[in-house]
């Protein structure tokens, strides 16, 4: 690579993304990426419309729904089983022009990874630190390489080295919600095909939604729970699924049969962190992206649907500009707003589903029961209609 091309940090669903757009801009850019391989790892994951709308720019979106299954409508359940409120998602997905897709990330991944084409990320490439020198950006990795570009693009996760070198004092705060997350064929829908679940018990959140037909014919299903738990804690070795079925015995069907056929290989544990909005992204030709700079909850589905957001911005506002320090500031101010934005909505709609007070649920449920569908579908809509590129 030219000491013109832009240098990303971070292979992972933004990085990616942000490199397609780029090159698809006509710039000349190179991934670099910590794993030594990409392994089918991961579970399920959401794109809402907003995110569908991304790939639609980048000539994408069929490709990306093609591996996943779209769906309709919301349920959410309390976990006797008593429905509490019907979000109709497929009318917001008409104003979009998009669907809402639910997917394995594995594929997600593996559709960016052919579109970038097989040089576009160099594996094992660990970040350790970079400087920059007049117009150039020089980054060092664990291995002994240095590669030179006109600008670098961190994404590089929740515990980003480049965020770390521009911002040492910041660290992301743990939530204190833990997830558990399970893929599983089956040979039933179990749920009704084009619907997502979501079920509010003590303290806890189970969620349930179709990723689609497996290559033998039968579901695929994904399931997630959300419950507080300590930083740091760990399972059993071979525990997540009896640590999952502690939480959730004696909810609704189909929650422990769904669990219970869930291999323990498939299940993957992970603490919710998240970044208080940092007062600035980057510095002269440096620049981040996805949860490198806006780590949220998960409440909302937007992690990944924002980090994709950002990489077709990105793209737009460098093949515009020339001057590419200017370009990165102009990126910044577009997306910063927005992106608080979206994390704050995810706290806030978080903080009423892990209710364990018994008088408190019963409030929050009855003010479920009362509200009229179209307010919550608003709020939906300042977070997935929002044009972001206007």
């Amino acid at each position: 690579m030219s000491s013109r091309g832009v240098v990303i940090i971070g292979g992972g669903m933004g990085g990616l993304s942000a490199a397609i757009a780029l090159r698809q801009a006509g710039l000349e850019v190179a991934v670099y990426e910590r794993a030594e391989a990409y392994r089918p790892v991961g579970a399920g994951l959401s794109l809402w419309s907003n995110a569908m709308r991304a790939f639609d720019a980048l000539g994408l979106a069929g490709k990306v729904a093609g591996v996943g299954a779209s769906w309709r409508e919301t349920v959410m359940h309390r976990c006797d089983g008593q429905v509490l409120s019907r979000l109709a998602v497929e009318e917001l997905c008409r104003e979009v022009g998009q669907p809402t897709v639910g997917l394995l990330r594995a594929e997600l991944q593996q559709v960016l990874l052919r579109e970038l084409g097989p040089d576009g990320v160099h594996l094992g490439a660990a970040c350790t630190g970079f400087h920059v020198e007049g117009e150039e950006v020089h980054v060092t990795f664990a291995d002994g390489r240095r590669v030179t570009g006109s600008c670098l693009i961190g994404a590089d996760g929740l515990h980003s080295v480049v965020r770390q070198r521009l911002f040492p004092e910041v660290r992301p705060k743990y939530s204190g919600r833990t997830s558990w997350r399970g893929v599983v064929d089956v040979a039933s829908e179990v749920i009704p095909e084009g619907s997502q679940f979501e079920i509010y018990g003590p303290g806890a959140r189970f969620g349930i939604c179709h990723l689609g037909r497996s290559p033998e014919g039968t579901w695929r299903m994904y399931w997630f729970l959300l419950a507080p738990a300590p930083e740091g804690g760990q399972d059993a070795p071979g525990g997540h699924q009896e640590a999952v079925l502690g939480h959730v015995r004696g909810w609704m069907e189909p929650v422990e049969p769904l669990v219970r056929a869930t291999a323990e290989s498939h299940i993957l544990r992970t603490d919710i962190h998240y970044l208080e909005p940092l007062p600035r992204w980057g510095e002269g030709p440096v620049t981040l992206l996805g949860d490198s700079a806006h780590a949220m909850v998960t409440d909302m589905g937007q992690g990944a649907c924002q980090a994709i957001e950002d990489a077709v911005v990105l793209a737009k506002l460098l093949r515009q500009d020339s001057d590419r320090v200017r370009a990165l500031r102009a990126y910044e101010a577009r997306r910063r707003p927005r992106t608080a934005h979206i994390a704050a909505l995810s706290l806030r709609s978080g903080s009423i589903r892990y209710l364990r007070n018994p008088v408190a649920r019963w409030g929050r449920d009855l003010l479920m029961r009362a509200l009229p569908p179209s307010v919550a579908l608003q709020q939906l809509r300042l977070a997935v209609g929002f044009d972001f590129l206007a």
